[in-house]
């Protein structure tokens, strides 16, 4: 039984070699991956893409199949000068063995889902793994291979002892082959559900609109939180402090976009605001977007240009943004809004997604009296 414990464990040591060499050679590329073709692997499923610790404990099974398996099997079929021969069948049936608990779990696994057939070709794991061990099951036969004790130089254990120990190991094997499909199953579900979440990730964090996915790698700048002005506001202007803005959703028309801009003054004094609002947008990665900002018409609005309004306490002045529509497939598009009421004041910011893409133009008119109600 020792001389089986060392065969096996030589198989153990074979099997994965054979099974983790064409791995690393496939990842290599290039030539190493043609090369990987030669080496027998009988390793490939239950193990490879499967999370790390169901991988570990599938690896172990395995292990303890070949080591244990080998060892009772290379006992009983060795005698004399059998030995080799039944060295090598040991080898080829503990490898099969393995396959076919693989094929097993396999096949009851998605025999409810797929039928007979659909199951049955989710099989072949015995026939690679059996393959492998004839092409290679030689080796432990011949670390194995046992003499016989001569006479009063050798003693022989007793035949209670090897029964009890035959019987143990018998034992080892059959439990780490009834658990190893089990684990190897649970182990395909594990990534199937690692998959799945992955996917939904993806879908969630997916633009609608086609645009690129966020790159918290991706280099840029921050949106400023103020565009440099000229010098600071005269007295009585409309500033950060005493207005405040709303933005609400664009309109279209025929290819164009149109956004009107709302500043109403909150103060309990009256402000004077002169000139074009201050406009910026920010990407999906929270950079500032490349968007040249023009002052003038669009195809949206007309631009009365830069005239002092004066607004009473709770009066409004407005502006249109206008720009063209823009496909945001695979762009960096504008997906906040900011707005100040001039240069140099503090900017407001809105999450909204936009169809302005890196090295759009806008364009954007002068503030002017808003029109008084209807009625």
């Amino acid at each position: 039984m020792r001389r089986g414990l060392i065969g096996g464990a030589v198989l153990a040591v074979l099997w994965f070699v054979c099974g983790w060499v064409p791995y690393f050679l496939y990842a290599a590329g290039g030539s190493l991956a043609t090369l990987a073709q030669l080496v027998p692997s009988p390793m490939g499923r239950g193990v490879f893409g499967s999370p790390l610790l169901w991988a570990v404990v599938v690896q172990l099974l395995m292990a303890t199949v070949l080591i244990t398996g080998f060892a009772v099997l290379s006992t009983r079929l060795s005698a004399g000068r059998a030995s080799f021969a039944g060295g090598w069948l040991a080898a080829v049936l503990s490898a099969f063995a393995i396959g076919a608990a693989l094929d097993l779990g396999s096949f009851l696994t998605w025999v409810g889902s797929f039928g007979i057939g659909g199951a049955v070709g989710t099989m072949g794991a015995a026939s690679e793994s059996t393959w492998w061990a004839v092409v290679v099951g030689w080796l432990p036969a011949l670390v194995s291979m046992r003499q016989r004790p001569m006479p009063d130089t050798e003693p022989v254990p007793p035949r209670t002892s090897r029964t009890t120990g035959s019987l143990v190991v018998s034992l080892v094997a059959v439990l780490a082959l009834v658990l190893l499909p089990i684990a190897a199953e649970a182990g395909a579900a594990a990534t199937q559900e690692r998959l799945r979440e992955e996917q939904a990730t993806a879908q969630g964090e997916a633009d609608p609109s086609g645009a690129a996915a966020p790159d918290p790698s991706a280099a840029g700048e921050p949106v400023p939180t103020a565009a440099p002005g000229e010098g600071s506001a005269a007295e009585g202007a409309c500033t950060a402090e005493n207005t405040t803005i709303l933005a609400p959703a664009p309109d279209g028309a025929t290819g164009h976009r149109g956004q009107s801009l709302s500043l109403v003054n909150v103060s309990e004094e009256t402000c004077v605001v002169e000139g074009y609002p201050d406009v910026a947008y920010g990407d999906q990665n929270g950079h500032v977007l490349d968007v040249s900002v023009e002052h003038g018409r669009s195809f949206m609005a007309e631009d009365p240009g830069a005239a002092p309004i004066t607004l009473q306490p709770g009066e409004s002045a407005s502006a249109v943004i206008g720009w063209d529509a823009n496909s945001e497939q695979g762009q960096l598009a504008a997906r906040s809004l900011w707005i100040a009421v001039a240069s140099g004041q503090e900017r407001l910011s809105w999450e909204m997604p936009l169809d302005i893409i890196q090295g759009a133009t806008v364009h954007v008119t002068a503030w002017q009296a808003a029109a008084p109600p209807e009625g």
